[in-house]
């Protein structure tokens, strides 16, 4: 509980409604008497930020733990415990691109021309990764679970959005890359709706309304974001010992994603394990193309933004 000094005024100053309690009941407005100490002010905001805090660690924790219970607590009508679906799939995803973008990002490439011939190779895609067409450039964007050819040094945890460009062409890779990762979160917000459109094909004869399963979406991609968060924290740690160890470590604990996302299933959908693991398979093959499609219009539609741009 706060303890915060409550004034003695009978209605809101926001709204003029009459006080209850220390919330307005008709705006929401926390009624405190700013005028005795400027602790008050620091004391409010730090208790907002806290709760949202707290919040946030409390869900992250059941999404790991409990697979599937923050959907089930939201469709049965127990969520002021909890942080909305769609806070928490904005703000896992803003962690998810700010670690991907401090951490996969790499030289410029004429900072790594600067630095030396051997940087410079080793930050250059090899020749045959190249989706070249006649009339422009189609950049390849996938994640690789196999080793790069230079494996000894790079694993495939270090970049996994494989961007590469025609070198002759004017379009730089560092700015493909960065209007790509511009675009991703917008796509991936955009790719939700069909991600549920899969869920509620494949579980039609559950009756439940398409917005429960938009819920499930968000509680599951953001399991993902956070899940590739340790995904890249873990493979940095096994990164000590060798490039191998951590791709190992990695495709380990993605493995542990795919399992907790299944888990997930089971809990919300209440189906048994044959029948989850074959649904579970057919959404995985639907999304799969969704994001297929969803890429290549990303990554045309980056090349064609970079090249008017440039």
């Amino acid at each position: 509980m706060s303890r915060h000094t409550h004034s003695p005024r009978s209605h809101c100053l926001n709204c003029g409604s009459p006080l209850n309690g220390p919330y307005c009941s008709t705006c929401g407005q926390h009624d405190v008497d700013y005028s005795g100490s400027f602790f008050h002010i620091i004391e409010d905001a730090l208790e907002g930020a806290l709760h949202f805090d707290g919040r946030f660690f409390k869900s992250a924790r059941y999404i790991f733990m409990r697979p599937g219970f923050l959907t089930t607590e939201f469709v049965a009508g127990r969520r002021i415990r909890y942080m909305h679906p769609v806070r928490l799939y904005i703000f896992a995803s803003f962690l998810f691109f700010a670690v991907s973008v401090l951490t996969s990002h790499g030289l410029r490439p004429g900072a790594a021309a600067a630095a030396g011939p051997s940087t410079a190779v080793k930050g250059a895609a090899p020749p045959d990764s190249r989706e070249v067409g006649d009339t422009g450039v189609l950049p390849k964007v996938n994640l690789k679970l196999s080793l790069p050819a230079d494996h000894a040094t790079r694993s495939w945890l270090d970049d996994p959005l494989r961007i590469t460009v025609d070198p002759k062409d004017k379009v730089s890779q560092q700015d493909l890359s960065d209007e790509i990762w511009h675009l991703l979160p917008v796509t991936l917000i955009l790719c939700l709706p069909f991600l549920a459109l899969v869920l509620k094909l494949v579980y039609i004869k559950s009756g439940r309304p398409y917005l429960e399963h938009i819920i499930f979406a968000l509680h599951i991609q953001a399991l993902a974001f956070l899940s590739f968060i340790l995904i890249k924290g873990g493979g940095s740690l096994a990164a000590s010992v060798s490039k191998d160890f951590e791709s190992m470590v990695g495709l380990i604990l993605l493995l542990g994603m795919f399992m907790l996302i299944y888990r997930a299933f089971r809990v919300v959908y209440g189906q048994g394990r044959v029948k989850t693991a074959f649904k579970f398979a057919l959404v995985l093959l639907g999304y799969g193309l969704i994001l297929i499609v969803a890429f290549v219009a990303l990554g045309t539609s980056s090349s064609y933004l970079v090249s008017r741009g440039s």
